[in-house]
């Protein structure tokens, strides 16, 4: 292992090895990229669209964080799920690809981002992947849904495309009833103006109907390269800085490997990819964040930013299920383990690559809350603040708040936003506080299957951090993303939650569902209640793992820790390209908006390097 390049990134994830792969297309430009995981790029476990839920928690694949005891839902502690491997969360997340929306895209410019908008970032989207057009026998939703070949890429090397059985009448009931309450689809949902009902596409490669990750379409074709070394089984324990200039400057970074020290050398940055929770948890570690933390662990201070592992947002989501009618196929059946249906489903995912391996087993829609749209919606909405803000005058704070609540508020308002993202799951889900990656998923040794509507909200006004407790890098960060604990958080999710009573009562999903049949364990006989609402939204709330903000994209005055450049402020010679600088909750899932951010930052470097000149 060489100890001296141009770039060294801390973090083969998605991100990472996206802005890896695109430096070293210049063969001059020599790059480390530092992983603490290893890989597992053949693994069937990752390719398998369908194994995902059976790796989350695995020390093999993940880093398995959870959070402290929330407030917000009763003292419930969360897990949190982010890859550790090659290919980072990429290669685990549940491959829902979902496009951002173009006025959160917007905001961020609005925040105090020149050059962060839909119309620059908007480009990208389309620059990483390839979304196979639908074909002829796919269901009508997705023949008059993804048909705008000028928001869709082309050619990029994510490879993306749609359920193998697509005329599922399950997911087109949903995507109909959907429609007819009101909420058609909007438009082509990568177009970043969609609302309404939809069916997911998935980061799955529609040839060999594997998972499609930065593993495969970005780190494969360059691992070759001579100027692309990878280093894993590293633990990075801090970056290195001279400060003897008039701002201190990254020079390195100082990793564990094999029970060794070692010292790495970046003639040019350092560029951190380690993801929401470790990118500012090694700028802590390194003396980067607020001095009264650092200087409680006995770390130097280098820049004191007390912005570093605050602005935390994530996505809660709340779910019930509903016992179907005889016949409506689920994977319920899988769930429980039944010998004879994982068997017949594995051999034909290894004979034809279709079946309940091959998919996601998702269908989607992105709503507003419909009690605020409705004919009294603006004054129902106007009534919910306005009793909020008299009895929390300040229920959050800091300079970028004013900002983030304007946003949010007009989303609440605004009929084409989705300001919940409701979606069906063909099986049963189990709410225990304790559920972690499969454990979601009830196994109970019943017959009857099941339907989950889940809700999740999209733009939560809560706000939390993670932060180190020791100067160690082997020490997890404590994180608390505060779920919940915003009021209007809980009555936004309530309301959407208790929309699923109206949704399965409503044809033509309500065919489907079974009159009088039974729901999950826990879940109210009726939601209709708001309190009761409230109540089961919390006891079923977990995270939907896509925690962003950490390190986010804002002046410095405003909560930021990076600027438009996505430089680290107060410090030359260090980056940050992941999902830590997205100042706001993405629409819906973030691995779209990951990539698209870390395409834009290798052009950053490349123009200000002047890299393939």
């Amino acid at each position: 292992m060489d100890s001296e390049h141009d770039f060294i990134i801390v973090g083969g994830g998605t991100s990472g090895l996206v802005v890896a792969a695109r430096l070293t297309e210049d063969p001059n430009t020599s790059v480390l990229v530092v992983e603490a995981g290893t890989e597992h790029t053949n693994d069937p476990r990752i390719r398998t669209p369908a194994f995902w839920l059976s790796v989350l928690g695995s020390p093999d694949f993940d880093w398995a964080y959870k959070t402290v005891p929330q407030k917000g839902l009763d003292g419930k502690v969360i897990p949190l799920s982010q890859g550790k491997l090659i290919g980072g969360s990429s290669a685990i997340n549940g491959l829902a690809f979902v496009a951002n929306s173009k006025a959160a895209v917007d905001a961020w410019g609005a925040f105090g981002n020149p050059g962060w908008d839909w119309e620059t970032l908007g480009p990208y989207y389309k620059k990483f992947h390839t979304l196979a057009h639908p074909s002829d026998a796919a269901g009508k939703h997705l023949r008059l849904s993804y048909v705008d070949e000028s928001v869709r890429g082309c050619d990029g090397p994510i490879k993306a495309s749609f359920p193998e059985e697509s005329n599922d009448p399950l997911p087109n009931a949903w995507v109909d009833t959907i429609g007819a309450l009101g909420f058609p689809a909007s438009g082509d949902p990568f177009s970043g103006k969609f609302s309404g009902g939809y069916v997911n596409a998935l980061s799955v490669d529609p040839e060999s109907r594997t998972r499609s990750d930065a593993a495969t379409a970005y780190f494969e074709p360059a691992k070759s390269r001579p100027n692309l070394h990878v280093v894993t089984s590293a633990l990075a324990e801090k970056i290195l800085f001279d400060t003897a200039g008039a701002s201190p400057k990254a020079v390195g970074v100082q990793i564990q490997k094999d029970g060794k020290t070692v010292t790495l050398t970046a003639k040019k940055e350092v560029i951190l990819a380690a993801g929401v929770f470790g990118s500012p948890k090694l700028l802590e570690l390194s003396g980067v964040g607020n001095r009264e933390l650092l200087e409680k662990l006995n770390i130097p201070v280098v820049v004191d930013n007390p912005n570093v592992g605050e602005n935390l947002q994530d996505h809660p989501v709340s779910s019930v299920s509903f016992e179907v009618e005889e016949g409506v196929k689920t994977i319920d059946a899988l769930t429980r383990q039944d010998p004879e249906a994982v068997g017949a489903a594995m051999q034909e995912y290894m004979t034809n690559k279709s079946g309940p391996f091959a998919v996601g087993n998702f269908t989607g829609s992105l709503l507003p809350v419909a009690d605020f749209v409705g004919p009294d919606g603006k004054s129902t909405l106007d009534q919910v603040i306005k009793q909020i803000t008299a009895s929390n005058p300040s229920p959050s704070s800091g300079d970028f708040t004013p900002h983030h609540t304007e946003f949010v508020h007009s989303v609440l308002a605004n009929r084409a936003e989705g300001a919940g993202n409701l979606f069906m799951y063909a099986a049963c889900a189990n709410v225990n506080p304790d559920s972690v990656g499969a454990d979601i998923i009830v196994k109970d040794a019943s017959p009857a299957n099941f339907v989950t509507i889940c809700a999740a909200l999209c733009y939560p006004l809560s706000r939390g951090s993670a932060h180190i407790t020791s100067s160690n890098a082997a020490d997890l960060s404590v994180i608390d993303p505060r779920y919940l604990e915003h009021p209007l958080d809980l009555e936004v999710q309530a309301r959407l939650l208790r929309y699923a009573e109206t949704i399965v009562r409503t044809e033509p999903l309500s065919k489907f569902i079974k009159r009088g049949g039974r729901r999950n364990a826990g879940a109210p006989a009726d939601l209709g209640d708001l309190d009761l609402a409230k109540q089961y939204s919390k006891l079923s709330a977990l995270s939907c793992w896509h925690p962003t903000s950490t390190c986010a994209m804002l002046p410095r005055e405003r909560g930021g820790v990076v600027d438009a450049q996505l430089h680290v402020h107060g410090v030359e010679g260090l980056r940050i390209v992941d999902a830590s600088i997205i100042p706001l909750a993405t629409r819906g899932n973030t691995q779209t908006t990951v990539y698209a951010v870390a395409e834009r930052a290798a052009d950053l470097i490349k123009k200000e390097y002047g890299i393939g000149n």
